[in-house]
């Protein structure tokens, strides 16, 4: 028996382990299990999924900032020529060799507005000589340049790549590393940019891309200003700082507010097949639910919700719900039935061979007690014979489960029945009649054994109720719809009408007064239904009349057919 001191060792335990990393990754395990628990939770997480896919995949293939930018480009490409070309025809100076700024600069700025670019005007020796922007203008648009910063340390770095990727790629704005710094001209300075340079060294538009101090994208074109064939200037077209980025963000807002839009159909729509499928599933198992703890309660009194209006799985599962409740619960009552039947035919022999014991001891003459004897013996043997057949039922629904069906001769089965049953039938005297169609052989498909279990037992019955010289005659024919009949018929007394379905009852049992009583156990008719319920046939009883006599008339014998799907 455990101490106090270990069982207090045994929760210290259980609380550092419930403590330890490995508890933590199990909770965790077990609230992502909850929450993906439901159905409902599922085809929504599934249909965001999707749509969380298709929202990057878009992001990720459509590259408008490429195509915009590519766009722009052009548009300051033409900008610029029509600029450059207008520059060279109306603003060259008296002597028609160089630029007269004063004019360039009124030619620019009359033509500037409408394309709403700034533009800048160098002469051959790449002074600036007019600007659309004066310096207030530049100090407002912040494109200033700034000294570059310090290189930050690697962690540094990284986060904060990290954070300008995850902000470009919500807002669109950003993602221009690698871009050099944009750089103010001073008017009558010397411009240090590039494309200036290349568009008179090279006679064409000349472009170029840079970040102000905000990480804003510049795109600027340079045009060469050509009279007589050499170059007298030029023409840069800029944009501003923010004005592409703007584009980029507001192409980037319009995504999300699709994407947005796009989530609450998707939950809508995901709450609505949740209600149709969820629901009902919920309901069915619930119902399930509570027939398994029905703690003894009839399986008929399970209610299980009625679907099959639907027309889809779910009708179809509810269906079969149905179905399996009411076979089970067919299948409960006829095993309590059962029961009952087996302790009522039990205990008849039971309470004669106890009778029989307890009067062997007060019997005088030796023919007393072989009388007793007598009914011990036969009580015992009837007790044996309940047993067997008791057993075989019982043990019958899983074997026909097991056995396979396959195709055989009707014909066959016949030859072979009268064989096993030959001693029976001739030591009455009977004869046995054989009776199928001439255009060929029948062919069944079943489990050859257990339907010729069903033959033997007729016929065994058929024998038993036949008068001696009889004629007993089995029968084998194909109706129109493709179902194969076998009849097995006699020249008794006949069924009584009441009884024509009870014969077919556990333990019913209706024998001729020629026959010792005890000898069968009232269970071969009602094996014979299980089995060829079992091949989904039926069996039936019906009495033997001409087709002139009355209703009411006796019986000339009792035909026990059986139907089986062809």
């Amino acid at each position: 028996m455990a101490s106090a001191t270990d069982i207090a060792r045994s929760d210290e335990a259980a609380e550092a382990a419930s403590a330890s990393p490995s508890a933590g990754g199990v909770r965790l395990w077990g609230l992502a299990r909850r929450l993906w628990g439901t159905l409902g939770r599922r085809i929504l997480f599934v249909n965001l999924l999707g749509l969380i896919a298709l929202m990057l995949g878009v992001i990720a293939v459509h590259q408008p900032r490429v195509a915009l930018m590519d766009m722009r480009v052009e548009g300051l490409k033409t900008s610029a020529r029509l600029l450059a070309a207008a520059v060279a025809q109306y603003a060259e100076n008296e002597e028609g060799r160089a630029l007269d700024v004063q004019q360039a600069f009124r030619l620019v700025t009359a033509l500037a507005p409408p394309v709403e670019v700034r533009v800048q005007l160098y002469d051959r020796q790449g002074r600036l000589g007019a600007d659309t922007r004066d310096a207030g203008e530049i100090e407002a648009a912040v494109i200033l340049g700034a000294p570059l910063e310090a290189p930050a340390s690697q962690p540094v770095a990284a986060a904060h790549n990290l954070v300008d990727g995850l902000r470009t790629f919500f807002t669109g704005r950003g993602g221009h590393d690698g871009l050099p710094l944009y750089r103010e001209t001073r008017p009558a300075a010397i411009t240090s940019d590039q494309e200036v340079w290349d568009a008179m060294s090279f006679g064409r538009e000349t472009e170029a891309r840079r970040v102000n101090s905000r990480g804003e994208l510049i795109i600027s074109v340079a045009a060469p200003i050509r009279l007589a064939y050499s170059s007298i200037g030029a023409v840069v077209v800029s944009t501003d700082g923010g004005d592409i980025d703007t584009i980029f963000a507001g192409e980037r807002a319009s995504l999300w507010r699709m994407f947005l839009v796009a989530a609450a159909v998707s939950a809508g729509l995901s709450a609505l097949l949740a209600a149709t499928i969820a629901k009902p599933i919920e309901k069915l198992a619930e119902a399930a639910e509570a027939g398994a703890a029905s703690s003894g309660r009839p399986l008929a009194e399970v209610r299980i919700p009625d679907y099959s209006r639907r027309g889809d799985e779910i009708g179809h599962l509810s269906q079969a719900l149905q179905a399996m409740t009411a076979v089970l619960g067919r299948r409960m009552n006829a095993v309590e039935s059962f029961a009952a039947d087996v302790a009522h035919e039990i205990k008849n022999p039971l309470t004669s061979l106890r009778s029989a014991v307890e009067t062997m001891p007060s019997a005088r003459t030796d023919s007393q007690r072989e009388r007793l004897l007598e009914v011990i013996r036969n009580d015992v043997g009837r007790l044996d014979r309940l047993v067997t057949d008791i057993s075989n039922a019982s043990r019958l629904d899983a074997e026909l489960l097991r056995e396979e069906q396959a195709s055989f001769d009707v014909g066959a089965l016949f030859d072979t029945v009268i064989d096993v049953t030959r001693r029976h039938w001739e030591a009455r005297g009977l004869r046995m009649v054989r009776r199928l169609p001439e255009d060929g052989p029948l062919i069944l498909r079943g489990v050859e054994g257990r339907l010729g279990q069903v033959l033997r037992n007729l016929v065994d019955n058929a024998v038993s109720f036949s008068p001696e010289g009889g004629t007993l005659t089995l029968r084998g024919w194909r109706e129109p719809n493709g179902e194969i009949r076998i009849s097995v018929e006699d020249q008794g007394p006949g069924v009584p009408e009441e009884n024509l379905e009870s014969v077919f009852q556990r333990f019913y049992s209706e024998r001729p007064d020629s026959e010792d009583f005890g000898q069968h156990s009232g269970l071969g008719l009602a094996i014979s239904r299980q089995i060829v319920e079992a091949h989904g046939g039926r069996i039936w009883a019906e009495n033997l009349r001409p087709p002139e006599a009355e209703p009411d008339s006796p019986p000339q014998g009792a035909r026990f057919q059986v139907a089986l799907p062809g």
